[in-house]
């Protein structure tokens, strides 16, 4: 973890032999995924494209629950939905398209101005929806084994 106001992290991902592979994410269990069977692959594990929706989710989640504590809100139930469209956009390639969060509070009479508030700092603070206006960098490295004699 870096200094505050920042954070650093890494994932690592390793392909399973079949149609796909197991995620490392230090100090946690791993995570498997899989390509669909629409798209040819085995369909064993969630698809990228879910736990890209639960990336969005868990932001709203996390940013909704530090606001939660700052104005020290009683909620009774929290939950929060993401649903999108994977589509294929002509030459474009493939999109994610129709992008749609939903946060549902349940909370008391009295408590919920504090749970209008902060479900819209949610909606202004989630970084990751931030950043999906924003070009990701990628580059590429490509090796091989060199046969030794």
């Amino acid at each position: 973890m870096s200094g505050p106001g920042s954070w650093e992290g890494q994932i690592n991902l390793l392909w399973d032999g079949e149609s796909g592979g197991e995620i490392s994410i230090k100090n946690h269990p791993t995570i498997k995924l899989d390509t669909p069977i629409e798209y040819g692959g085995n369909g064993r594990y969630p698809c990228p494209d879910e736990f890209f929706l639960s990336a969005i989710g868990g932001c709203l989640l996390t940013t909704f629950l530090y606001f939660k504590r700052k104005v020290k809100l009683h909620l009774e139930e929290l939950q929060i939905s993401v649903s999108g469209k994977v589509n294929l956009v002509g030459p474009k390639g493939y999109r994610v398209t129709d992008l749609k969060g939903v946060i549902r509070v349940k909370t008391s009479k009295d408590e919920k101005v504090n749970a209008k508030k902060c479900i819209e700092w949610a909606k202004n603070y989630c970084h990751i929806t931030h950043a999906l206006t924003v070009p990701i960098k990628l580059s590429a490295e490509i090796s091989s084994e060199e046969e030794t004699t």
